[in-house]
């Protein structure tokens, strides 16, 4: 009789497992804040938009014009929101070596803001975007040369990441760098590895207005997210909200329900891959853009 009564119990057990697991709260939501102006000029604003998305990382643009007392009281207020803030910053040019130099300073900013920080406004990781690959010489004879510079200033910046404590380096990434390889020659280690191998984490730019199709999200990051379990590694998937062209790259004029189940097949499917962290959206001005012609935000289990 008391196996009988087991059973049922053992069962209802092991289905809440599974959706607590489903529903994965630990899951990350994060989205670029290029405007940090918004720190000191609406805080409340920008955190409550992040709180109500459940938004728990913020990969936040550093202006060195805005003191560190501005940083420290919106990155405390953060904290206790359970947001966690990731130093943002890059530009094309950084891949340069004459132009290494900003590398350095963003990262000798954050080592002197977090000297001067307590533990609740401390900043989390440095995410850099460069993007070399939007400049006119990617699709010329000097490609290889710029993927030596981005190469180089890559590798320059985890050497000097290396000496941060309890920070994190993370890049933003094309999903089509396992179609590139370091170098002309035979067997070249594709970029996609070079780079998870130097990184705590990635965000892959999976810049597609649907989840399942054929070359929609799902399908353009599962060599990444493979590679990545691979080396054990960390991949968040980044999603786009801005008017941009072609218009398959943005879900800017589709709507939010369609973006929240969009959103919801992806983490569904990628789920099975240990590198999957969760989803980023780009960026906090054009998502929010978006969420006010929309009934409700993406709110807890959406």
């Amino acid at each position: 009789m008391m196996k009988r009564r087991l059973i049922p119990a053992l069962i209802i057990c092991i289905l809440a497992a599974c959706l607590c697991t489903l529903s994965n709260p630990s899951q990350v939501r994060a989205t670029w804040v290029w405007n940090s102006d918004l720190i000191s000029k609406d805080p409340e604003q920008l955190l409550a938009f992040a709180r109500n998305n459940r938004v728990n990382l913020i990969f936040l643009q550093i202006n060195p014009k805005l003191s560190f007392g501005e940083y420290r009281a919106f990155i405390e207020k953060a904290s206790l929101s359970g947001i966690r803030i990731h130093a943002l910053d890059g530009d094309p040019s950084w891949a340069r070596k004459e132009n290494q130099h900003k590398i350095a300073e963003l990262v000798a900013w954050v080592r002197a803001y977090n000297e001067s920080a307590s533990g609740l406004q401390k900043i989390k990781g440095i995410h850099l975007d460069m993007e070399p690959y939007n400049e006119p010489g990617w699709n010329t004879n000097q490609k290889q040369s710029m993927i030596d510079g981005w190469l180089s200033s890559m590798d320059y910046f985890t050497s000097l990441t290396k000496g941060l404590k309890d920070v994190e380096a993370g890049a933003d990434l094309p999903f089509w760098l396992d179609e590139v390889p370091v170098s002309p020659a035979k067997n070249a280690t594709p970029m996609n590895s070079w780079m998870l191998e130097r990184l705590d984490y990635v965000t892959i730019m999976a810049y597609r207005d649907q989840a399942l199709s054929r070359g929609g999200i799902v399908d353009v990051v599962k060599h990444e997210l493979e590679t990545a379990s691979r080396l054990n590694k960390k991949v968040i998937v980044g999603i786009e909200t801005n008017p941009v062209k072609p218009g398959y790259t943005t879900f800017y004029d589709k709507g939010m329900s369609y973006v929240k189940e969009q959103m919801q097949l992806t983490e569904r499917t990628l789920a099975v891959y240990p590198s999957y962290r969760g989803i980023a959206i780009h960026d906090f001005e054009g998502w929010k853009q978006l969420a006010s012609a929309s009934i409700s935000p993406l709110g807890q289990g959406q």
